[in-house]
């Protein structure tokens, strides 16, 4: 059986540049150009052998910015092309060719790049209650107190840090100004400048197929702001072995596990994610497996957008998604991510109420309605009328954000109350808060 994605890269190479615009006789192809026209027709040879597509670009000239262009879109299109297949199956959108292939699109992204990506780090901001600012993280956090980390998808630049300060507030909203956070340390974690949205597919699948693997990236940010959450005063060598410092008693290990939240947001919560796994890897240097693993239930994590699997998760995990009840405007990224769990969580028409739960082991599942006049906003914050768009579902303000037609905001907060105070999350009070929404007159008449 053909990869569908296979046909989704081969007809929009087509149809960008297979035309009459770019009909030229004679014309040349440059040479970056032409070798990633080769990694994609080996994709294509692979993926979908027996529909034989082949791209050939002799007699179209091809300019190096609209080409550009057409790599980075790659991932977007595959995501937004999902909705138009007939049934996704993980085989296909996790493929192994797939991942190779977006493996290419990085490097060409990179290597064709005038800027050089230099900065293969994280970099941490924490939030002054008084200026109400991030400021960058200068000081290791202090692991006697609660702490919440925010991993948003967010590119690392200290030295802009009003533009830092603009995601985190565009994308958290409403969120962290409750009294619920008034005794907890909040810190915002960007991802590195070599791990552009646009060509993070492959770490993000990497992730997802492989969730015990991690990074240097995650390694480095670790060592220098978490490794005070499993021991005291720890040293690593060059290859983050463990050389000194002293480890905590167990109950004490577990009371500092307590004290790390976690808010992720789509490739961010991958990123939180991996640096979890990375701190595992301290922490199984210092104490026995079981103890460790005691240890990280007492982890929470929510994840915004990101449903990864029970089964590769070993903290408390609350995974939410928001989705559009019309079966034409599904939370698409999701749909391409995860689509054994999308089939299993979507809310319907057919549902009554506007959640639905599911758990499982140590996870926590839930799937919110979106609502017809849900505020959407541009990057700019300006917000802008309701229309049918593949991302709708995908916005992290449809559960950050307060409005008058949606109770998913007040779903967020409570969870958020209840890992703050260390209580369970009581299924019968979700779905009450969920339900409770009072619609506006005129969309009863519609």
């Amino acid at each position: 059986m053909s990869n569908p994605y296979a046909e989704v890269f081969y007809n929009e190479f087509k149809k960008q540049f297979i035309n009459s615009k770019h009909a030229q006789e004679n014309a040349q192809t440059p040479r970056k150009i032409e070798s990633f026209v080769k990694d994609l027709n080996n994709f294509l040879s692979k993926a979908a052998p027996e529909k034989n597509l082949k791209i050939d670009t002799t007699g179209y000239k091809i300019e190096a910015k609209e080409f550009a262009n057409y790599v980075l879109s790659l991932r977007a299109n595959m995501i937004a092309h999902s909705k138009d297949i007939k049934e996704i199956k993980e085989k296909d959108s996790r493929s192994k060719e797939i991942i190779e292939f977006l493996d290419k699109v990085k490097d060409f992204c990179i290597n064709s790049s005038s800027k050089l990506y230099e900065d293969f780090d994280y970099d941490c901001f924490q939030l002054n209650k008084n200026s109400q600012e991030l400021e960058l993280c200068e000081d290791l956090p202090n692991t006697n107190s609660k702490s919440l980390y925010f991993f948003g998808v967010n590119r690392s630049n200290r030295d802009n840090l009003k533009d830092i300060n603009y995601y985190f507030k565009h994308a958290t909203k409403d969120l962290f100004q409750d009294k619920i956070f008034a005794d907890t340390d909040i810190y915002s974690v960007s991802m590195p400048t070599c791990f552009p949205e646009e060509i993070a597919g492959s770490s993000i699948l990497k992730t997802i197929t492989e969730p015990e693997r991690f990074n240097d990236a995650e390694k480095y940010f670790v060592e220098e702001y978490w490794s005070g959450y499993v021991g005291k005063d720890l040293e690593f060598d060059d290859e983050g072995k463990v050389v000194g410092g002293k480890k905590f008693a167990p109950q004490l290990l577990k009371k500092r596990m307590q004290n790390l939240k976690i808010f992720s947001y789509c490739a961010g919560a991958a990123n939180a994610h991996r640096c979890l796994k990375a701190l595992k890897n301290i922490a199984l240097q210092i104490y026995d497996k079981p103890t460790v693993e005691e240890a990280w239930k007492n982890i929470d994590v929510v994840s915004y957008a990101f449903p990864l699997e029970s089964e590769k998760i070993d903290y408390k995990n609350t995974a939410i998604m928001c989705n559009d009840k019309n079966p034409d405007n599904p939370e698409s990224v999701i749909l391409t991510n995860f689509p054994s769990q999308y089939k299993e969580l979507r809310l319907s028409k057919q549902d009554k109420g506007s959640i639905k739960i599911k758990n499982q082991n140590n996870c926590k599942y839930i799937a919110l309605e979106l609502p017809k006049d849900v505020p959407i906003f541009d990057h700019n914050g300006q917000q802008i009328s309701r229309h049918i768009n593949n991302r709708n579902g995908h916005r992290l303000q449809n559960a950050t954000a307060k409005n008058i037609y949606s109770h998913n905001y007040e779903v967020l907060s409570y969870i958020m109350e209840s890992i703050l105070k260390q209580e369970e999350i009581n299924d019968k009070k979700l779905q009450q808060i969920a339900n409770s929404v009072n619609i506006p007159q005129q969309e009863k008449e519609r």
